[in-house]
C-alpha cells in the first residue's frame, strides 16, 4: 500500500485492486491512477492530477487528452509538480482528513517502485512519532506549521464527538498558531488556540473551543512552553482530569517545488486511439458527466436536507437553553453541548453559524441566570430589611400606643371630676333668686375650667391622630388602629359632655346677664320718662312729648302728626311711653320716605334730560361719520385712475392727486368732528352715575368705523403719493428730453458757427445772464427744433430751477459734452495727429469736450479737444474714430447707475450733511460734479441729479473699506 493516502477513498500512486503493477502500464484494471472519490485527482474545480480528466481515459498512462499538458501537472491553474489545487495543500497531500503528503501508511522503508515506462521514484521512510515531533518544531520554527490529527478521547464521549478530526493552521493568536478543525463541505467552528497569562497563569495554555478567548470550553492542556498544540497532557473536561487517551498527531509541510524545475519528469507512453473509438468514448464521458451530476445533485439535496435536520435539533436545544433558569441552566446546557456534539459534522455548511447561535444562547442564559441570582439576593437582603423594619416599626407603634392610653386616661380621670358641675346651674329658682353677678363670676370660673380641660383633651386627641399619621398605612399600625379608635373615639365623647355642660353654663351666665340688663334697661327708661315728665305727675302732656321726639329722634314732627299720636296715646303714662316713641319713630321715617322719593324723582327728571342731550350729540356723531364715509367712497373712486391707469399724461395725474387730496381734506374734517363730538358726550356722561358707559356702545360703533375710513384713506393716500411721485418723474423726464432736444440744437448751432460754449452764451446776451424772455427769443432761433406752445418757458423753469435767470455756469453745465473712451488711445497736443503725446488715454476714462469735432486733414479723421475729467490739468485732442471705422470715444460717461442702495445728501460730508432722500438700486444720476474724497470718512463722492425726480446732492460712489453703491453706466 505504498504512498497510499488516508482519505476516504483509494487514490494516489496505488490502485484499490492491483497496487502499481496492472495492464496497461501504471494504470491499474480496478481503479488505477485514476482516483475514484477524493485522491490526487480533485473533484471540485475540474482540475486535474496524474491523469487528464477531460474527454479519454485511455491506457496511455500519464497521457492528457484535454489540452496536451503532460506528466505531473496539474491543468486547473498552471501549477507545477505534484501539487493538488483542492484547500491549497501542496504536494501529495490528500484533502479528505487532512494527511500530508508523502506520509506512508506502510511499514516499507526506501521502497523503490518500480513503473513501466518511467523512472523509478523512491517512497519516503516512515517517521516515528518523535520524529514527527520534531519535524513539526522544526516546521513551526521556519514560519510553517504543520496540520494535526486528534483522536478520540475515551472519557468523554460528547466532547470526543465534538474534537476529534484534522485541522489545520489559520491564524496565530498571542504569538502561537491557531488551528481549525476540516470538514468536508465546509468548516466548523471548533479551535485550538493558546492564551497567555492576560488573565492569570490558571487561564494561561492550550485551549479546544469554538471561539478564541470565549467562554465555552471542552479541552485545556497547561503546557505552555510548547510552540505547538501539545500532542498529550489534554484534562477532559477542561477542569476534570488528564485523559490520556486523547492525542494529537503531526503531519508534515510538503516541500515546495524547486523553482524552474517541477516535479520529476515522467515520461508515459503515447499509444493511437481509432477515431471512433474516441467518439464513442466521448459519448460515454458525456453520459456517465450527467449521471454523474444528477447524483451530485441529489446527494447535496439529501446534505442539504440532514444539515438543516441537524442544525434544528441542535437549535431546539438552543431555545431551551435560552429560556433556562437558575434550576434548569445546566442540564440544558449539557443537553446543548451533547447536541452540539451529536449533529457536529451533519451540520455541515450551517455548523458554524449554528454554533454562533449556541455560543450566543449560552451567554445571554448565563447572563440571564447571574441577573435572576443577583436578583434573587438582592431580594433576600431586601426581605431582611424589611422584616427589620416591621420588627423597628412595631416598637415604636407600641410604645406610641402605651403613651397615647395613659394621656388619653389622665384626661378622662379628669372629666370625671367635672361630671356634675353644671348641675348648680340647672335650677331656674336658684338662678332667679341669685345675685347676678355673685352667679356671673362663678359661671365664668367654671367654664374656664371647662374649657382648659376640654381644650387640654382636643390637643391630646389631635396629637393621637397626627402622630398616627407618621406611620403610614404599615402593617404595625394597622394592628393598632382599633384601639387607637376607641382611645380618639372615647376622647371625642369627653368633649362633647364638656361642650353640653359648657353650653349649660353658658346659657344659665347669659340668663343672669340678660335679667340684669332688663332691669338695667327698665331702671334706665324710668328715669328716662321722668327726665322729660317735668311736672312730676306721671304722665307726659302735648309740651313734654314734643320736647322728647325733639331731643331723642333729632327730628320736629308736624303738629298734625303729633296730634294725631297724643289723641290715640293719651294719658301717656310710663306704660305708654314706649308706644310713643315707636309711633314717632315711623312717623319720622315716613316723612324721610316721601322727601327721598321726591328728590329721586327731580333726580331722575335731570338724568333724563341729560340722556336726550347725550343722544343728540352722538346723533351729530353719527351724521358726521356718515358724510366722512361718503368722501371717502367719492376718493375711492377719484382715486382709482391713478392706480391702474399708467398712461395720464403728468399734468392730469397732478390734476387727479389734488381732487383726491382735497376730498381726503374733508374726510379729516368730519372725523375730527365726529371724535370732538364723542369726546362732548363722554363729557356730558361724567358725574353722572346712571350715564356711566352710556356713549360707550355709540362711541366703540364709531371709532370702529373710524379705524375703517382712515385704514382706506391710507392706502388712498400712498397710491396718491406714488401717483404724485409718477408724475413728478414723467414730467421731469418730458422736460429732461425737451432739454437734451435743445442741447443738441444749441451744440448744432454752435458747430454751424464754430463757437465754443462760452462763445455761444456771449453771443446770445452780450456774457449777461439770460431771463426768461431772451431765452425764449434763443430758443425759437435753433434750427431743428420745435416745440409747444408755452414748452420753451417750461423749459426754461425746468433749466433755470429756483432762479429767475439763466447765468453763464448753469448754461455751460447745461451744453456741456462728455466722452467715454471706449478703446485705449492718445491724447495729443495739436489736431494733427503726428503732434505730441500730453498722455495715453485708458480704456472707461470721462472726457469733457471744450470744442466742436474737427476733421484732421493728413488722416480724414474727426478729432475733439477735449479735457480729462479726473485731472482738470490736462487738455488736448482725441481722434473719434479710426479711418477704417473703429470707435475710441462715445459721447456718454457723465451717468452712473446705482448698484447698492445708498443716500442723497445736501452736502459733500457724510456726517455733517442732510439726507435728502434714498437712492434706490437701479437708480441713474447724471454726474454735476466728479468723484472728491470726503476727508472725514474716507468715502469717494460725487454730486449729481436723479433722472427720476431732478434730486440733486452728493452720493457716495465707494466706501473706504471697497464697497461700491455707484458704477458707471
Amino acid at each position: 500500500m505504498a504512498w497510499q493516502a488516508q482519505g476516504k477513498g483509494q487514490g494516489g500512486w496505488q490502485g484499490g485492486q492491483g497496487g502499481w503493477q496492472g495492464d496497461g502500464g501504471w494504470q491499474d484494471q480496478g481503479k488505477g491512477w485514476q482516483n475514484q472519490s477524493q485522491g490526487w485527482q480533485s473533484q471540485g474545480q475540474g482540475q486535474k492530477g496524474w491523469q487528464n480528466q477531460g474527454q479519454s481515459q485511455g491506457k496511455g498512462g500519464w497521457e492528457s487528452q484535454g489540452q496536451g499538458q503532460k506528466g505531473w501537472q496539474n491543468d486547473g491553474q498552471g501549477q507545477a509538480g505534484w501539487q493538488k489545487q483542492g484547500q491549497g495543500q501542496q504536494g501529495w497531500q490528500n484533502q479528505g482528513q487532512g494527511q500530508a503528503g508523502w506520509q506512508n501508511q506502510s511499514p516499507q522503508k526506501g521502497a523503490v517502485v518500480p513503473c513501466k515506462g518511467a523512472s523509478a521514484t523512491i517512497v519516503p521512510p516512515i517517521k516515528t512519532p518523535a520524529q514527527q515531533a520534531a519535524a513539526a518544531a522544526g516546521g513551526s520554527a521556519q514560519g510553517k506549521s504543520p496540520p494535526i490529527v486528534v483522536t478520540a478521547c475515551a472519557s468523554n464521549p460528547t466532547v470526543s464527538n465534538i474534537i476529534k478530526g484534522s485541522y489545520t493552521c489559520t491564524e496565530t493568536n498571542h504569538g502561537k498558531p491557531v488551528y481549525k478543525k476540516d470538514i468536508a463541505g465546509g468548516t466548523v467552528s471548533v479551535l485550538i488556540y493558546y492564551w497567555d497569562e492576560r488573565d492569570g497563569p490558571n487561564f494561561s495554555g492550550w485551549w479546544f473551543g469554538p471561539k478564541i478567548g470565549g467562554d465555552q470550553v471542552w479541552a485545556y492542556s497547561g503546557n505552555k512552553e510548547s510552540p505547538l498544540p501539545p500532542p498529550n497532557g489534554w484534562q477532559v473536561p477542561w477542569d476534570g482530569p488528564v485523559d490520556p487517551s486523547l492525542k494529537l498527531t503531526y503531519g508534515q509541510v510538503a516541500a515546495a517545488p524547486v523553482a524552474g524545475k517541477g516535479a520529476p519528469a515522467i515520461v508515459p507512453a503515447v499509444q493511437a486511439i481509432p477515431a471512433w473509438k474516441q467518439q464513442q468514448q466521448a459519448k460515454e464521458a458525456e453520459q456517465a458527466k450527467k449521471q454523474e451530476e444528477l447524483k451530485a445533485k441529489r446527494e447535496e439535496a439529501e446534505v442539504k436536507r440532514k444539515e438543516q435536520a441537524a442544525a434544528l435539533a441542535v437549535r431546539q436545544a438552543i431555545q431551551k437553553v435560552r429560556t433556562a433558569n437558575p434550576d434548569t441552566y445546566d442540564s440544558l446546557r449539557t443537553q446543548l453541548e451533547e447536541a452540539q456534539a451529536a449533529n457536529l459534522e451533519a451540520m455541515g455548511s450551517s455548523a458554524e453559524k449554528v454554533s454562533a447561535e449556541a455560543q450566543q444562547a449560552l451567554e445571554q442564559a448565563q447572563k440571564r441566570i447571574d441577573e435572576m441570582n443577583a436578583k434573587k439576593i438582592a431580594d433576600e437582603k431586601k426581605k431582611a430589611e424589611e422584616e427589620q423594619n416591621k420588627k423597628e416599626e412595631e416598637e415604636k407603634v407600641q410604645k406610641f400606643l402605651e403613651k397615647s392610653k395613659a394621656e388619653s386616661m389622665a384626661i378622662q380621670e379628669k372629666m370625671k371630676m367635672f361630671e356634675n358641675i353644671h348641675s348648680q346651674f340647672e335650677d331656674a329658682e336658684k338662678l332667679s333668686a341669685a345675685n347676678p353677678e355673685e352667679m356671673t363670676k362663678s359661671a365664668e370660673a367654671e367654664e374656664k375650667k371647662l374649657e382648659t380641660l376640654k381644650d387640654d383633651a382636643a390637643s391630646t386627641r389631635k396629637a393621637i391622630i397626627e402622630n398616627q399619621k407618621e406611620y403610614g398605612d404599615s402593617e404595625a399600625i394597622r394592628k393598632v388602629r382599633r384601639d387607637i379608635v376607641e382611645l380618639t373615639t372615647k376622647l371625642a365623647q369627653g368633649i362633647r359632655g364638656l361642650e353640653k355642660q359648657l353650653g349649660i353654663i353658658k346659657s344659665a351666665r347669659e340668663q343672669v346677664a340678660d335679667r340684669a340688663s332688663a332691669l338695667e334697661e327698665l331702671k334706665e327708661k324710668k328715669a328716662e320718662f321722668s327726665k322729660y315728665d317735668k311736672d312730676k305727675d306721671s304722665k307726659l302732656n302735648r309740651k313734654e312729648a314734643d320736647a322728647y321726639c325733639k331731643a331723642v329722634l333729632d327730628f320736629a314732627l308736624p303738629n298734625e302728626i303729633m296730634d294725631k299720636i297724643f289723641k290715640k296715646l293719651e294719658p301717656i303714662t310710663y306704660e305708654k311711653f314706649r308706644a310713643l316713641h315707636q309711633k314717632t319713630f315711623i312717623a319720622k321715617s315716613e316723612i324721610l320716605a316721601r322727601e327721598a322719593r321726591a328728590e329721586e324723582e327731580a333726580r331722575q327728571k335731570v338724568v333724563q334730560e341729560k340722556t336726550d342731550a347725550v343722544k343728540a350729540i352722538l346723533v351729530e356723531a353719527e351724521d358726521a361719520m356718515k358724510a366722512a364715509e361718503q368722501l371717502a367712497s367719492e376718493c375711492e373712486t377719484k382715486a382709482r385712475p391713478l392706480i391702474k391707469d399708467s398712461e395720464l399724461p403728468a399734468d392730469e395725474i397732478k390734476a387727479e392727486a389734488d381732487a383726491v387730496d382735497e376730498l381726503s381734506s374733508g374726510i379729516d374734517g368730519h372725523l375730527a368732528k365726529c371724535a370732538e363730538k364723542l369726546k362732548e358726550a363722554a363729557e356730558a356722561c361724567e358725574g353722572t352715575p346712571e350715564l356711566q358707559g352710556f356713549d360707550q356702545k355709540g362711541a366703540e360703533r364709531l371709532n370702529a368705523r373710524d379705524s375703517k375710513i382712515k385704514s382706506r384713506m391710507t392706502k388712498i393716500n400712498a397710491a396718491t403719493k406714488l401717483a404724485r411721485e409718477k408724475a413728478t418723474r414723467k414730467s421731469f423726464a418730458e422736460m429732461d428730453q425737451k432739454r437734451a432736444d435743445a442741447v443738441t440744437a444749441i451744440r448744432s448751432k454752435m458747430a454751424e458757427d464754430s463757437k465754443t460754449a462760452e462763445q455761444c452764451f456771449d453771443s446770445i446776451n452780450g456774457g449777461s445772464a439770460l431771463s426768461k424772455d431772451k431765452f425764449v427769443e434763443f430758443v425759437k432761433c435753433l434750427s431743428g427744433l420745435e416745440l409747444a406752445d408755452g414748452m420753451i418757458e417750461k423749459l426754461f423753469s425746468h433749466i433755470a430751477a429756483e432762479d429767475s435767470e439763466i447765468d453763464k455756469e448753469k448754461f455751460l453745465a447745461m451744453v456741456r459734452l462728455y466722452y467715454k473712451v471706449v478703446k485705449s488711445t492718445v491724447l495729443s497736443a495739436e489736431l494733427a495727429i503726428k503732434s505730441k503725446t500730453v498722455r495715453r488715454l485708458e480704456l472707461g476714462e470721462v472726457l469733457e469736450a471744450l470744442e466742436s469735432p474737427q476733421k484732421e486733414d493728413g488722416a480724414g479723421v474727426q478729432r475733439v479737444k477735449c479735457r480729462s475729467v479726473q485731472d482738470e490739468t490736462v487738455e488736448g485732442w482725441v481722434t473719434l474714430a479710426g479711418n477704417q471705422g473703429t470707435a475710441f470715444l462715445e459721447p456718454g460717461g457723465n451717468f452712473y447707475s446705482c448698484i447698492k442702495e445708498t443716500l442723497l445728501t445736501d452736502g459733500l460730508s457724510v456726517v455733517d450733511s442732510k439726507t435728502v432722500r434714498r437712492i434706490a438700486k437701479g437708480e441713474v444720476l447724471e454726474v454735476l460734479e466728479w468723484p472728491k474724497k470726503d476727508a472725514g470718512s474716507e468715502t469717494k463722492r460725487i454730486k449729481g441729479k436723479a433722472k427720476n425726480d431732478g434730486a440733486v446732492g452728493w452720493i457716495t460712489v465707494s466706501s473706504g473699506s471697497g464697497t461700491l453703491f455707484l458704477e458707471p453706466c
